[in-house]
């Protein structure tokens, strides 16, 4: 969703296609703030899959230590 508002404003993507296991080790900006893609925390496969669960938790501590929390 958030690259669709961006692409709306600006015509661009803010996250490039492709798989999210793939692409979130990269780094990504709109305007200033650092964006990071990250999976969707519902529906039955995240509790199945716990691969996904790890790479969220990994996405939400790059977050905490980026801004010091």
């Amino acid at each position: 969703m958030f690259n669709r508002i961006c692409k709306s404003k600006s015509g661009k993507r803010v996250i490039q296609p492709g798989s999210t296991y793939k692409i979130r080790h990269n780094s990504f900006y709109y305007k200033e703030a650092q964006v990071f893609p990250s999976y969707v925390m519902t529906g039955k496969n995240f509790i199945i899959e716990k691969s996904k669960r790890k790479m969220v938790a990994e996405d939400l501590q790059k977050i905490l230590e980026k801004h010091d929390i």
